[in-house]
């Protein structure tokens, strides 16, 4: 993830487009949705106790093909939501 966040950097930094990346900190994470609710939850506890459960669980591994970069708002709505391009991360 760092090496692909500095390219981003290098990138913008040669072009005329608003940057925000670093603007307040440098940016150090990365987010990835493992779980979307359609609805309001029903029974919390029961989620908090699910995950509780599982909180040492080995779920494995996976290979990651894709990224993509995406212009969105702080609650990724998706209304705000734009997929501006996808990246494969095949090795040829």
């Amino acid at each position: 993830m760092n090496e692909i966040r500095n390219d981003l950097r290098a990138v913008f930094k040669n072009t005329n487009l608003q940057q925000s990346i670093d603007k307040r900190y440098a940016i150090q994470t990365a987010h990835s949705t493992i779980i979307r609710f359609r609805s309001e939850l029903e029974n919390r506890e029961a989620l908090i106790n699910l995950v509780q459960k599982y909180r040492d669980y080995d779920f494995g591994t996976f290979d990651v093909e894709n990224i993509e970069l995406v212009y969105n708002d702080w609650y990724q709505r998706e209304k705000h939501v734009r997929k501006l391009h996808t990246f494969s991360l095949a090795i040829d």
